[in-house]
Order: C-alpha cells, then structure tokens, then sequence
C-alpha cells in the first residue's frame, strides 16, 4: 500500500459528532455544506487518484479502475477494524463521486438528507433518493456507508466483489 497522498486533504462537515445524534438544523446544515462542496471534493478525488496513476471517468471502465485502486490500496487499523481515519474521507469523496454518476446516468435520481425516520441507519445522512422502481417510497441508497462496509469488508481480507463499482451503479440504475 503506497498512496501518494500528495495535497489531499479531508472534508470537514462542520459537525463532531454522528449525524443522527446533531439536531436537524446542524444535520440540514452539514448537508447543504457537503452538496456545496461536492464538486470541490470530487475534483479534490480526482487529483488524489491522478496522482497515484489512476483516471477518474464516469464510464464502467473508469468506475473499475477507481474500484480497483481502492480495492488495492485501502487500510485499516488492525487493532479497530476500522479504516485508516483518512480513509473515511476518501470513502466519502468515492461516494460523492458515485452518486452523481448514477444521477448523470439515471436524471429521475437526486441526493437528498435522508429524514424520514430517526430508527433509519440512513437518518440525517446524505443518501440518494427518487427510486421509481421499488415499493418503499423511502429507499435510499446510502452510498457512503455502504463504501465504508466495503473497506471494512477488504481490510478484513474477506471475499469481496471485484466490480462493486460497477455493480452499485447498475444496480441504482435499474431500481431508477
């Protein structure tokens, strides 16, 4: 594992603590600032990976080559299970990037503060909402942890899916 960091620096979401634990003014708040900075964080992705060989695209062969970077280069603190604290920054940048992927891909898609339940893994967190091919008029897709779980699931060393990239985003735009 040899990132080339370079001038990376992390997102700061302006709370310190878990979303679902911040009113929903700071949550409202912390969510305006992440969608404000998205297209900052994505370009600030883009440099990361360009720096380290990789050409962020939108295309599924683009999606593969940043699934593969990460797949190779993430890490974890043995003694925690959890990702390297950086990582988490990455992993949401990922998901920034991902997300307006499958909205260039599927318009109908948008991202949204999910708030419609308090016991939802997802409360207060940025998900992507607007599903017209599933029942629940709830269903989101929470694409930040969802690449957390990935993380943890190769720091691990567990079998993991080798296109998840391209899988999710498929996946988002058949459920659209």
């Amino acid at each position: 594992m040899s990132v080339n960091w370079g001038d990376y620096s992390p997102f700061d979401p302006g709370v310190t603590r878990p979303l679902h634990e911040v009113t929903r003014r700071e949550a409202r708040a912390a969510f305006m600032r992440l969608m404000d900075a998205k297209h900052e964080r994505i370009s600030e992705l883009r440099r990361l990976l360009e720096g380290n060989g990789v050409v962020l695209a939108s295309d599924d062969a683009g999606l593969q080559l940043a699934n593969d970077w990460f797949r190779r280069e993430v890490e974890g603190v043995p003694e925690t299970g959890r990702l390297r604290n950086l990582w988490y920054a990455v992993v949401n940048d990922l998901a920034l990037f991902l997300g307006d992927v499958m909205i260039e891909r599927s318009p109908n898609l948008q991202w949204a503060m999910f708030d419609k339940g308090v016991r939802d893994a997802a409360f207060q967190r940025h998900v992507i909402m607007g599903f017209k091919g599933v029942a629940n008029p709830k269903y989101n897709l929470d694409i930040d942890r969802l690449l957390a779980t990935y993380g943890h699931q190769i720091v691990a060393g567990e079998s993991v899916e080798t296109d998840a990239f391209v899988s999710w985003v498929a996946a988002a735009i058949g459920k659209a």
